[in-house]
């Protein structure tokens, strides 16, 4: 059971920490998408919610509605610490609501989102030549989808929410993050969303000290053969791994001539 409840705010805006990006709107706090892996649990401790990190949600109100003027020509993230079209958006309309505003800024917009429910706006999308939808995999296994993001789409799902935006012109992106040490497949991952991707990004699986002892719990439990592996690189701090990931990714996307970031331990923008 979800606990929800309304959040007042005096903005929806906020000044934006992420490279490439001048605001950031949260529709949301907290994500029910219930992500074992999930960078932004740190929220949780500045909400007072004696839930954990995925069992509550709070609905931002706010009467002061965006202004066009000020978003004009801007970068707006939708966004970086929920996700924009987690289940309840299909109630509640929060993202629906921010989108019809933005229509109007001529902004370029970034959604990022695990949720097919990103094509009901289909319809406002494509009045935003600006805009782009990033869909996020850290894997194309559904079994793992099921262990990891539980309350996230599946992957058919995801793919065909790409696809369908592709084919209505929208411009679309893979974001490919977090990549799990020797579980996540970034191949099959580009194999299966190639046709429909105007370009990717990859970024590795960082632990925040918040969530550490659950990732770390989660792949003791279900992946135990890794266990040495995640402590190199998580406990030990080594960094040959990532170091190794990301030559062989960069040149394979170089060879297929596939527009790709690597972001691994760096803030270079996804823009």
């Amino acid at each position: 059971m979800i606990a929800i409840a309304d959040a007042p705010v005096k903005t929806y805006l906020s000044k934006s920490k992420i490279p490439g990006f001048d605001y950031v709107i949260n529709p949301y706090i907290g994500c029910p998408h219930k992500c074992v892996y999930c960078y932004a649990e740190y929220m949780r401790k500045f909400t007072g919610h004696s839930e954990e990190w995925g069992d509550f949600l709070d609905v931002k109100t706010c009467d002061a509605p965006l202004k066009p003027a000020k978003l004009f020509h801007t970068r707006v993230m939708l966004s970086s610490v929920t996700d924009p079209y987690n289940p309840y958006e299909k109630q509640y309309e929060q993202t629906r609501n921010m989108l019809k505003q933005l229509e109007y800024c001529q902004a370029y917009v970034y959604i990022l989102t695990k949720s097919a429910l990103v094509l009901r706006d289909i319809d406002l999308l494509k009045k935003m030549p600006k805009a782009e939808v990033a869909i996020s995999f850290s894997s194309t296994d559904e079994r793992f989808r099921e262990l990891a993001e539980a309350g996230a789409s599946n992957i058919a799902e995801r793919i065909n929410a790409l696809k369908t935006l592709h084919e209505n012109g929208i411009k679309t992106a893979v974001m490919a993050a977090p990549l799990l040490p020797a579980i996540s497949d970034w191949k099959s991952i580009i194999e299966a969303t190639r046709p429909y991707a105007d370009r990717y990004g990859f970024d590795s699986l960082n632990m925040r000290p918040a969530y550490q002892k659950k990732v770390m719990a989660f792949i003791g439990t279900h992946y135990p053969d890794l266990l040495s592996l995640y402590a190199d690189i998580y406990l030990k701090e080594q960094t040959s791994y990532w170091t190794k990931l990301e030559q062989e990714i960069t040149q394979y996307c170089q060879a297929q001539n596939i527009p790709a970031e690597v972001y691994f331990s760096r803030s270079k923008p996804f823009v």
